[in-house]
């Protein structure tokens, strides 16, 4: 399990892994910028985005999930988590009310929860439009108007990550109950095989 990407890497799987988290890096530090840029944060101790909604993911998103999950060992931990949530709920199964990102699953968090809140979509003129979550903190009408005039360069836009992530795998989606568990068997089957032929 230590060098559990490299034990995957030339499989289709863990290509679809390694590209995905090469576009969540390149996101995570767009967004970093974004944030300090135009003052745009989470309130402390928040987690109402948790509270209200329940991703669906494609499968390069539930392997990089599956892959953190495994490398973390925590496959019994999530499996039974999703066995005893509700799938009529809510609530994302891994909401975390105690963890200071309110996501047990955090590293391995899908696209939409990434972008949620910080950053842009556009409009019909395709000027970028931020929009805030009513819970976030800040002048938002300032913020919104600053975004508009920003350098698209600079500002994460939703349209262009979903085409990066339709790169990295078929853009269709799954219920998270189940697109995290056959990522883990996937995943776990690969490097029972690896582990096989190595031997």
């Amino acid at each position: 399990m230590e060098n559990l990407l490299a034990a995957i890497d030339s499989t289709i799987p863990g290509e679809m892994i390694s590209s995905l988290m090469k576009v969540y890096r390149e996101l995570d530090e767009k967004q970093s910028r974004f944030q300090h840029d135009f003052h745009v944060s989470c309130i402390e101790g928040c987690g109402e985005c948790c509270l209200h909604y329940v991703p669906v993911l494609t499968q390069a998103e539930a392997l990089v999930a599956a892959y953190v999950i495994i490398r973390d060992k925590k496959e019994d931990q999530v499996l039974s988590r999703l066995n005893g949530s509700d799938p009529d709920s809510p609530v994302c199964p891994f909401y975390n009310k105690e963890g200071g990102y309110h996501c047990s699953l955090y590293e391995g968090r899908s696209m939409v929860c990434r972008l949620f809140g910080f950053s842009c979509s556009e409009n019909k003129e395709h000027e970028l439009v931020w929009r805030s979550c009513k819970w976030k903190d800040g002048n938002k009408e300032e913020i919104a108007s600053d975004v508009l005039k920003a350098n698209r360069v600079d500002v994460p836009v939703m349209s262009e990550y979903g085409e990066r992530l339709e790169e990295c795998s078929d853009i269709e989606g799954e219920s998270i109950y189940s697109a995290i568990p056959k990522a883990i068997w996937k995943l776990k089957m690969i490097l029972e095989m690896t582990e096989n032929t190595s031997a």
